[in-house]
């Protein structure tokens, strides 16, 4: 066994740690693949048939429901 003080260990202890953030760091900053962010999904277009009113919502689902009168409704265009 190797006999060290106890500043040695936290010393000993530093460096390791400091040589793995220094080795992921290396790694992600030199891989080929990039993350893209994701792509939102085109707006669907709803128009409520008892209110009237007309609203987006980017879920795809076939009926979604109005924000004033909860109605729900079908889908009258997306993009």
């Amino acid at each position: 066994m190797i006999p060290l003080t106890l500043p040695d260990i936290f010393l000993c202890l530093l460096l390791v740690h400091l040589g793995l953030v220094f080795a992921v760091t290396l790694y992600y900053s030199t891989r080929g693949v990039r993350w893209r962010p994701r792509r939102r999904a085109a707006p669907f277009i709803f128009r409520c048939a008892s209110c009237g009113h007309v609203y987006m919502d980017r879920r795809n689902v076939p009926m979604a429901e109005c924000g004033k009168c909860g109605h729900m409704n079908e889908s009258v265009k997306s993009f």
